[in-house]
């Protein structure tokens, strides 16, 4: 018999495993559909490289670092959400609301360092990741 703890920890491996794949498998072709504009852009050179250049390890990095923090602030928040699926995406949209919103407000009326819609289209990217993130972190947790 497992303990409350080893049977947690499994489901927070198990969901992350399956979020960071999923979200993989769906990321780079949406970081091109989300970033095309921007990446052909001479005015932003200095930002962007071309996407052939593009060492992927990075992005897959971060993908996977956030992914499992997420997975932890999703443990301890989901005492305090809706039970299943609009629970999840309920903390996907409150996550990127605090982080990634947040940062956007503060980058694009503090800093120059890009146009103010390339830090918006980045805020959207990351609720659609936080959401998608979420709902699979949610849907079935409380069945097994």
């Amino acid at each position: 018999m497992h303990s409350p703890k080893t049977e947690t920890w499994n489901r927070i491996l198990v969901r992350f495993l399956l979020a960071f794949a999923f979200w993989e498998a769906i990321a780079i072709p949406l970081r091109m559909l989300f970033f095309s504009k921007f990446y052909f852009d001479p005015s932003l050179k200095g930002i962007f490289i071309p996407v052939a250049d593009v060492y992927w390890i990075g992005p897959i990095a971060g993908d996977l670092v956030q992914t499992l923090f997420l997975a932890i602030l999703y443990v301890y928040a989901r005492e305090s959400l809706p039970k299943g699926l609009v629970g999840g995406i309920l903390f996907g949209l409150i996550y990127a609301i605090t982080s990634a919103l947040g940062t956007t407000l503060v980058l694009s009326n503090l800093t120059q360092v890009a146009p103010t819609l390339l830090w918006w289209v980045w805020a959207c990217f990351q609720t659609i990741y936080a959401m998608t993130v979420g709902s699979i972190f949610s849907i079935g947790w409380d069945e097994e």
